[in-house]
């Protein structure tokens, strides 16, 4: 793993940057449990601008928080981390749930990040492939069965009328290399990615998003990504979830209505979107982007259904209440007057 240490520098950035807001000025509460480490994966996702947009403003900071970020090469690491204390915050999926119900890990989901899905199926443009019925007996992109990359792909297939047995499958993290060297047919991107997909000639077949629109499905719910945290952390030192949670909100709100401060995060590490195409990548995350665990809302669900799927289980099978604990951001959402 690796890891990036936040201390004193950020001061520094935010003088250069013009960011010292009065939050800066104001002296930052004194927390139970100041230090946190914050787990993820390596794979870089723009519905997670937010962590990054916190640290470029000094929330963090402002809130009495300074946080490390560990990275991971997996999804399940980041989760594992927080149950074991290795971490006291961990961005997951469907992950965090399916640790709970087949592991009883003692952690929890607290906010959700983004309504937007980070799935994206692209294909060359010289592929002759122009709808999901035309991937019959062709290779794609996947991950292991049960993950929910993999469950997607057979939800779209089962649409058409389609199931795996229908194509070849080649499971890779890797979805623009896969489909560059033509080893697959279709590939799910991130939009971290939509420069060089230009540039490789592919094109977007299938935007899960608006998929699932289309099928009326839940719109507008936080899914598939969010934070995490141990039991631990929540029942010992609820003043360090609520201080993260404060600054993720005010990130979040400002990368929707701050144009310029959200396309200097998204040119910035570990994003580096190019200039050519970051406006178009706000314009696609800008209202999607979130801090909020609301359950009459949808938010979580998405995930329960992928574990449910996954583990074989009866459709609601999965109580979210029981999965979630959403008090800290929602009461920030409060005292700050911020709604998603």
């Amino acid at each position: 793993m690796t890891s990036i240490f936040l201390r004193g520098s950020i001061l520094g950035l935010m003088m250069a940057t013009g960011l010292m807001g009065s939050a800066s000025a104001q002296t930052a509460p004194k927390l139970s449990m100041p230090k946190a480490k914050v787990a993820m994966v390596l794979t870089e996702l723009v519905q997670n601008a937010g962590l990054f947009a916190a640290i470029k403003a000094n929330y963090f900071a402002a809130e009495g928080l300074e946080i490390e970020i560990i990275n991971f090469r997996s999804w399940t690491e980041p989760v594992q981390a927080i149950a074991s204390d290795g971490a006291q915050f961990a961005l997951g999926a469907g992950s965090l749930i399916r640790a709970v119900e087949g592991q009883n890990a003692p952690i929890r989901q607290i906010a959700m990040i983004s309504s937007r899905f980070p799935y994206d199926f692209w294909v060359k443009k010289d592929s002759g492939i122009k709808s999901i019925a035309e991937i019959k007996g062709k290779t794609i992109q996947t991950v292991r069965t049960g993950e929910t990359l993999d469950t997607v792909w057979r939800q779209i297939l089962a649409g058409d009328n389609l199931s795996m047995n229908d194509v070849k499958r080649i499971e890779s993290f890797n979805g623009f290399g896969s489909i560059v060297s033509g080893q697959v047919d279709v590939a799910n991107l991130n939009d971290s990615l939509l420069a060089k997909a230009a540039k490789a000639n592919l094109v977007s077949l299938i935007d899960y998003t608006s998929w699932r629109d289309k099928h009326g499905m839940t719109k507008g719910a936080g899914a598939n990504l969010g934070w995490g945290a141990s039991l631990k952390v929540i029942e010992q030192n609820p003043d360090t979830v609520r201080a993260f949670a404060r600054a993720m909100v005010k990130a979040a709100d400002r990368l929707r209505k701050d144009k310029a401060f959200a396309i200097s995060v998204l040119r910035e590490k570990p994003f580096e979107i190019e200039e050519e195409v970051v406006e178009t990548v706000w314009e696609r995350h800008k209202d999607h982007w979130m801090m909020r665990m609301d359950l009459s809302k949808g938010d979580s669900a998405f995930d329960a259904e992928m574990v449910e799927v996954a583990m074989e289980l009866k459709k609601g099978a999965i109580p979210l209440s029981k999965y979630s604990d959403g008090r800290a951001v929602t009461e920030a959402m409060r005292d700050l007057k911020i709604d998603f």
